[in-house]
């Protein structure tokens, strides 16, 4: 629509405000573009990245200290790192990151350390006095724990340790799990996906104008009604004189006449049974009652024992 905004002249006598003229283009529209043509092949899939580099091997484990139980242990050194370790009374105690605690690995224990000589026997006092006590013997030899093998076990195995070595010096050997595989290289580059075709023309023919409808014939006009008129009403006649009533005169009866003979019995008609009608369908059952409820009386009481007979005479 383009609005024209020139004074109306279609009423030159009556000037109006100016207002927008309608007009109506109606242009054909255009053929839908061509269909694309064969779509381009699929590019080739990118190369798969290498591998990643295997991580590290675990850190090994250092023994830092001795401490007779947990609680003073873990007084001490709330956490750790990694490789740590303290010979915690029987037990290795190893710090996890995993898990940000303290993880235990039991221990053999180391023999006990010989008993210190007796000091000598004081000598003999004078008579009456006691001789001075031997001094004690010395204490046994402290353990002395050092770090044997360190080994790399299986991704995902148990960390395992074990004590080997003669008192009081022992070697503590350790086998930690493999670190985890490192993470996969990136996928290469998708291929490029070749241009679409254009479309193809799709044309569809202009459909024809509708035929006009014929004019509708006049209705034919209506014939008269005619009714003829009714002729009048006669006149009616004179009513005639009552006559004279008759005398009531009653006959005498007649003889009864003879009675006649009887007729022959008719033959016996034919005895004729229908036939049987269908036998009507069977009405649907009906529900079952409920359960009357299973009542069981009251036990009577027991009656009374009876009073004992009298003992009989002792036989002969």
């Amino acid at each position: 629509m383009l609005p024209n905004w020139n004074q109306n002249d279609d009423c030159p006598e009556r000037p109006r405000p100016n207002r927008p003229r309608v007009i109506f283009c109606l242009f054909p529209t255009g053929p839908t573009g061509a269909t694309g043509g064969i779509t381009g092949p699929t590019g080739p899939t990118g190369a798969t990245g290498p591998t990643g580099p295997t991580g590290p091997a675990g850190s090994g484990l250092t023994t830092l200290g001795y401490f007779p139980d947990f609680a003073s242990f873990i007084a001490a050194h709330p956490t750790g790192n990694p490789g740590d370790s303290y010979v915690v009374g029987g037990s290795v105690y190893m710090w996890d990151a995993a898990t940000a605690s303290w993880a235990a690995t039991s221990i053999i224990p180391g023999p006990t350390g010989p008993t210190g000589a007796t000091g000598p026997t004081g000598p003999t006092g004078t008579t009456g006095a006691t001789g001075p006590t031997g001094s004690t013997g010395p204490t046994g030899a402290t353990p002395n724990l050092t770090i044997g093998t360190v080994s790399t076990g299986t991704p995902g195995s148990t960390a395992s340790a074990s004590i080997t070595g003669v008192s009081p010096n022992f070697v503590l050997n350790l086998t930690l799990p493999q670190g985890p595989t490192g993470a996969t290289g990136a996928a290469g580059a998708t291929g490029i996906t070749g241009p679409t075709g254009a479309s193809g023309i799709s044309v569809t023919g202009p459909t024809g104008p509708t035929g006009a409808s014929g004019a509708t014939g006049p209705t034919g006009p209506t014939g008269p009604s005619v009714t003829g008129p009714t002729g009048p009403t006669g006149a009616s006649g004179a009513t005639g004189a009552t006559g004279p009533t008759g005398p009531s005169v009653t006959g005498p009866t007649g003889p009864t006449g003879a009675s006649g003979a009887t007729g022959a019995t008719g033959p016996t008609g034919p005895s004729v049974t229908g036939p049987t009608g269908p036998t009507g369908a069977s009405g649907a059952t009906g529900a079952t009652g409920p359960t009357g409820p299973s009542v069981t009386g009251p036990t009577g009481p027991t009656g009374a024992t009876g009073a004992t007979g009298p003992t009989g005479p002792t036989g002969p």
